[in-house]
C-alpha cells in the first residue's frame, strides 16, 4: 500500500471511531430508557392504590311449596305405525280427561313432547330382520296448585293409561318474598364478615365501593313415590321445603 493510501485509510478509521463515541454520549445524555424514573413512577402508583376489603355474603330463605309440576304421558309400541298412533291418542285422551276432572285449568296443562321413532329388530346373531317397531310418545307438564291433589292426580292418570312419569317437582309460585328475605340475610352476612376482617387488621370499614349479586333457586330433593295402578290408592308424595339462595360480593374502603 502506498503512503498516500495508508494515510487516507487511517483518517477514515479515526472519523468512524469519533462518530461512534458521539452516539454513545447522546444515548447516555437522555436518548435511552431511564429505569430509575420508571421505578419512581411505579412507587408513586403503589402508594395511591386504595385500601379495600372484599367479602362474599350468603343468605337462604325457605318456605313450604305451594305448587307442584308433574310431567307424565303415554308411550305406545307397535309393529304398525298407525296402530301405535291410534292407541297413544286414545290413551292420552283418557289421561287428559282425568286431569280436567281434577279441576286443573287449561293454562296449567302444556304438551312438552310428541314424537315417534322406529326401533329396528335384530335376530340372535345381531343381523337386522327387516321388521320394525314404532314408538309414539306424548308427554304433558301439569301444574297442580292444590298440593293435596298431587298424589290423587298421579293415581288417576296411571289408572286410565299413563305409563311414563318423568318427574315431580315442588316450588313456590311467587318467590319474590323469599328472594327479598334471602337478600337481606346475605347483606347482613357480608357486613359481619367485613367488620370482623377490618377489626382483626386494626382498621375500620369505610364507604361501600362496589356490590354484585348472584342468586338462584334451590329445589328440594325429588320425593320418592311408588307407582300405584288399579285402585291402589293415591300415590304418596312429600313436598319438603323450597329454598331460595342469594349470594352477594361487596367491596368496602378501609379507614384508619
Amino acid at each position: 500500500m502506498s503512503t498516500g493510501r495508508r494515510i487516507l485509510f487511517i483518517a477514515l478509521i479515526g472519523l468512524l471511531v469519533a462518530s461512534l463515541a458521539g452516539c454513545a454520549s447522546e444515548a447516555s445524555a437522555g436518548g435511552g430508557p431511564q429505569p430509575v424514573a420508571s421505578t419512581s413512577a411505579l412507587g408513586a402508583n403503589t402508594e395511591t392504590m386504595p385500601r379495600t376489603v372484599s367479602v362474599n355474603g350468603l343468605g337462604m330463605a325457605s318456605a313450604r311449596p305451594d305448587v307442584a309440576d308433574i310431567q307424565l304421558g303415554v308411550e305406545t309400541i307397535d309393529a304398525d305405525a298407525g296402530l301405535a298412533v291410534n292407541e297413544n291418542t286414545e290413551r292420552m285422551t283418557d289421561v287428559m280427561d282425568a286431569i280436567k276432572a281434577m279441576d286443573v285449568e287449561d293454562k296449567d296443562v302444556q304438551t312438552v313432547q310428541y314424537s315417534m321413532w322406529i326401533e329396528q329388530q335384530y335376530d340372535k346373531q345381531g343381523e337386522p330382520t327387516g321388521e320394525n317397531r314404532y314408538h309414539v310418545v306424548n308427554q304433558v307438564r301439569i301444574r297442580v296448585r292444590d298440593l293435596d291433589k298431587v298424589g290423587q292426580l298421579l293415581q288417576k292418570a296411571l289408572e286410565v293409561g299413563a305409563n311414563t312419569v318423568n318427574g315431580v317437582s315442588f316450588s313456590v309460585a311467587d318467590p319474590t318474598a323469599l328472594q327479598e328475605k334471602a337478600r337481606q340475610l346475605a347483606i347482613a352476612n357480608a357486613k359481619a364478615k367485613a367488620d370482623q376482617l377490618a377489626a382483626g387488621l386494626g382498621a375500620k370499614l369505610g364507604a361501600l365501593r362496589q356490590v354484585s349479586e348472584f342468586g338462584g333457586l334451590v329445589a328440594p330433593a325429588a320425593p320418592v313415590w311408588q307407582e300405584a295402578i288399579g285402585g291402589g290408592g293415591p300415590v304418596p308424595m312429600s313436598g319438603g321445603e323450597f329454598s331460595v339462595t342469594v349470594e352477594i360480593q361487596v367491596i368496602f374502603d378501609l379507614a384508619e
